[in-house]
């Protein structure tokens, strides 16, 4: 081996050593944090996402989820299948963001490399979980060499399943880690490294499954009433949303105005502007003007969101009063 060739190698090897150092004292100053978690990121991995094959319903549904519990959802990335671009994104998010979440790439083929690309990034071993594979067994998997497998074919009964090496893949965890069960009817476990990076199935249906009693126990953290269906108003967002039958380049002075005084006052509300798109604005205002519904007139919908909800009103009013505008329901909005 030429001497470039192992200056090259010492070099990679020193960095991804202190790749791994950097993960290992923030992990250890994350047990010691006193704060509970409140900042969210998710990586959403796969190439059916990137080239538009599916659209991605798992970020939505953790927004929206994050958002009714006190999270604050700061990023989402999406990545293919790459083991670098996986492990990349996942550190930076990891050493950023108190919680991390993906989606994706934990199934049985070749271009399922999610455990492995992270267990590359924090320099963790790759192993076969015993209790994972237990469960698996316990719910319908058979081993290769099982006894049922010699018994004749039943007409109309599906075929066994075998936990052959592509199914144990989904076993094999990075290690060392913790892992949870959430759902009683899945054998999928929820895997959980450096201690704030949580891997999750891209499978909608799943994902969801998995990850509410997750993400309850986590707002838990939070929010010591969770538990009881009440939260505390230090964690919770508060949302509230007006509409203006005005054009949004006319608003933008106003609102400027608005959240630069909130923002002077450190109030912590962010005041979002939503357009609605109107194909025929001469039609379509000529409709509006014969509608008995205000709301049918609005050209711009308006939202403050924080987590003090008297300020949060307060500001809602003090805006509504100068564009003169009119309540929007949040249960009945698009951005809920």
């Amino acid at each position: 081996m030429s001497s470039l060739a192992i200056q090259f190698l010492t070099k990679k090897t020193i960095t991804h050593s202190l790749q791994g150092i950097k993960s290992q004292l923030l992990l250890s100053s994350r047990k010691f944090a006193s704060k509970p978690p409140r900042t969210v990121a998710a990586c959403i991995i796969g190439d059916e996402i990137l080239s538009g094959r599916i659209a991605d319903t798992n970020a939505h549904f953790l927004a929206k989820e994050c958002f009714n519990r006190g999270l604050d959802l700061k990023k989402i990335i999406i990545v293919p299948d790459d083991m670098n671009d996986i492990g990349d994104a996942v550190t930076k998010l990891s050493n950023k963001y108190d919680l991390v979440f993906t989606s994706g790439g934990i199934g049985p083929t070749h271009d399922d490399i999610t455990y492995e690309a992270i267990a590359n990034a924090f320099d963790l071993k790759l192993e076969k979980h015993q209790p994972t594979i237990e469960r698996m067994l316990n719910h319908g998997f058979l081993r290769e060499d099982s006894i049922l497998l010699r018994l004749p074919e039943i007409p109309n009964k599906p075929k066994p399943r075998l936990l052959n090496a592509a199914r144990l893949r989904m076993a094999t965890l990075p290690t060392p880690c913790s892992v949870m069960f959430p759902c009683d009817n899945l054998w999928v476990p929820l895997v959980t490294v450096n201690n704030n990076v949580s891997i999750l199935p891209g499978v909608p249906h799943l994902f969801e499954n998995m990850i509410i009693p997750y993400i309850n126990k986590v707002a838990g953290k939070v929010n010591s009433n969770f538990g009881n269906d009440t939260y505390d108003k230090r964690a919770k967002f508060f949302r509230q949303m007006i509409g203006s039958n005005l054009f949004e380049a006319d608003l933008a002075p106003i609102l400027r105005e608005a959240q630069m005084e909130i923002n002077k006052k450190k109030l912590g509300i962010k005041i979002g502007s939503y357009p609605k798109w109107r194909p025929s604005p001469k039609d379509d205002d000529e409709k509006d003007m014969h509608s008995d519904n205000i709301q049918e007139k609005s050209n711009v919908l308006i939202t403050f969101v924080g987590r003090n909800e008297e300020e949060v009103k307060k500001w809602k009013e003090i805006v509504k009063e100068k564009i003169g505008g009119f309540e929007v329901p949040d249960e009945e909005s698009k951005f809920k």
